[in-house]
């Protein structure tokens, strides 16, 4: 990664492994910059330090609140009514208002599939549904399996292996089970086109306006998503 791209993640990501800020080294074998774990260099995996609400969303209000807070919320959001007002008002896609219909279309649906509406844990891209960045690491808090992920941006050897356009932000989500590296990744890449690319309906306006403003962070959320959507199965429930 060049220094700038590192330099900033020092702020934003943390050890996967032990949670540990990060060091920005020279990596000579691989002539490029890397990141490392300020602990222990031998630790594998960063991830980016997520918000204590996020940490509620994906089912660790114990470890923002205490023991049994978790417990305690699940029992609060299954005997409350929520109004939809709660949900996003608008298409992360393409920032379009969503119709009444259309949210409570979406709310079934995430209920089905055992998941937690309110928190965050689906949405609308584009006009299709999906389950959230939050919605998939909530599955694996009920599923109690111990997966941790880690992004990183493509090395140059990986840009060129994976095909990557020049000028495009290229990320790599890579997975492991406890200690043991997973074969299981995904890439996330956001293109110049998709930067500079025009609304067809209001050519004043940005066809991906996300996207625009924050190419890196979604194509980091992009390889995130990714390697969540193999790992993490979605079965629906009976409601």
């Amino acid at each position: 990664m060049d220094y700038e791209t590192g330099s900033k993640m020092l702020n934003t990501h943390q050890c996967s492994q032990c949670k540990a800020p990060l060091s920005l080294i020279w990596d000579a074998d691989a002539n490029d910059y890397a990141l490392v774990c300020g602990t222990d260099h031998s630790h594998q995996g960063y991830e980016r330090i997520v918000s204590p609400g996020q940490e509620v969303a994906r089912g660790g209000a114990d470890k923002v609140t205490g023991p049994g807070a978790q417990a305690d919320l699940e029992k609060q959001l299954a005997k409350a009514e929520h109004p939809l007002s709660m949900l996003p008002a608008k298409d992360l896609g393409d920032n379009k208002a969503i119709a009444k219909q259309a949210l409570e279309a979406l709310v079934k649906w995430g209920l089905s599939l055992g998941l937690k509406p309110y928190l965050g844990h689906v949405c609308l891209y584009h006009g299709k549904p999906y389950v959230t960045i939050d919605g998939y690491y909530y599955k694996l808090y009920k599923n109690m399996t111990p997966i941790r992920i880690g992004t990183r941006p493509l090395s140059i050897d990986e840009r060129s292996e994976y095909h990557v356009p020049e000028g495009a932000h290229a990320f790599l989500a890579e997975s492991w089970l406890g200690n043991t590296r997973l074969p299981t990744t995904g890439l996330g890449v956001v293109t110049q086109e998709e930067l500079d690319g025009k609304s067809e309906r209001d050519p004043e306006k940005w066809r991906s306006p996300v996207a625009h403003a924050h190419p890196q962070r979604m194509a980091e959320k992009r390889a995130e998503w990714q390697v969540l959507r193999k790992l993490v199965p979605l079965e629906e429930v009976e409601l």
